[in-house]
C-alpha cells in the first residue's frame, strides 16, 4: 500500500470525513506538491487547523505577518477558540502573480473531475472555471488555463510579470491524478489559494483541504 493510500485510510478509520490543512499537505507532500516553506525569522503565517473548522479564516484561526517572537502568543490565542486542533507555522509567500484554485470532486454523472479557475477571494466574484475529467494530463491543464476566463492574469495583465503557467498546468495534472488513483477514498481535495509566482520560478499550494468519502 503507498504512504498516500496508507494515510487516507487510517484517516478514514479515525471516522474523520474533513481533513484539516496540516494533515491534507502532509498528503500533497508526498504527492511532490510544493508547500510554503517552514518559517524563518522573517514574517509568518500562523492558522490554527481543525477538521471541525474547514473555513479557519472566518473562525479568526489566521493570522498573516507574524513576527517570530509572536507565534507561541497567537498559536495561544488560537488554540482558546478551537480546542483540540494543531498550529501550522509557515513562512508568507510573497511575490505571486496570482492566486488560483485547483480542486477535484466526483461528479454524480461524470465521475473524478479536476476544476480550476482564478482562487483566493476571485473565487467568488468572479466565478470562473474550467472543469474536465480526471485525470487530466498536462496538455489538457494548459487548455484549461487557456480558456478559462481571467486567465490573462497569468499573462502579465496590467504591467505585471506573467506567471508560471507550465507550473500551475504541472499542478492541475498531478492532483488530478492523485485524486482519480484515491477516488475510492476522497470525495473532495482542493488546494486555494495556488500561489502563481512569475514565469520560472514555480507555484505554492498555500491552503488545502481533503474531504473522505
Amino acid at each position: 500500500m503507498s504512504a498516500i493510500r496508507e494515510l487516507l485510510t487510517r484517516w478514514r478509520g479515525q471516522g474523520r470525513r474533513t481533513v484539516h490543512e496540516a494533515d491534507a499537505k502532509r498528503l500533497l507532500a508526498l504527492a511532490g506538491i510544493v508547500l510554503p516553506g517552514p518559517a524563518g525569522a522573517g514574517p509568518s503565517v500562523v492558522k490554527w487547523c481543525h477538521d471541525d473548522f474547514p473555513h479557519k479564516s472566518d473562525h479568526g484561526l489566521v493570522r498573516l505577518g507574524v513576527a517570530a517572537g509572536d507565534v507561541d502568543r497567537v498559536a495561544g490565542e488560537m488554540a482558546a477558540r478551537a480546542p483540540g486542533g494543531t498550529a501550522l507555522v509557515e513562512r508568507m509567500v510573497t511575490g505571486a502573480v496570482a492566486e488560483w484554485i485547483v480542486g477535484c470532486r466526483r461528479d454524480r454523472t461524470f465521475g473524478p473531475i479536476v476544476v480550476t479557475g482564478p482562487g483566493g477571494v476571485l473565487v467568488e466574484l468572479l466565478d470562473a472555471s474550467e472543469i474536465r475529467l480526471a485525470p487530466a494530463d498536462a496538455a489538457t491543464a494548459e487548455a484549461m488555463l487557456a480558456t478559462v476566463r481571467g486567465g490573462r492574469m497569468l499573462d502579465g495583465f496590467r504591467g505585471r510579470p506573467a506567471g508560471d503557467r507550465a507550473a500551475l498546468a504541472a499542478l492541475i495534472a498531478r492532483l488530478s491524478a492523485l485524486f482519480a488513483a484515491h477516488a475510492d477514498l476522497v470525495e473532495e481535495i482542493e488546494i486555494n489559494p495556488v500561489m502563481v509566482l512569475p514565469r520560472g520560478e514555480g507555484v505554492v499550494a498555500a491552503d488545502a483541504l481533503i474531504v473522505l468519502r
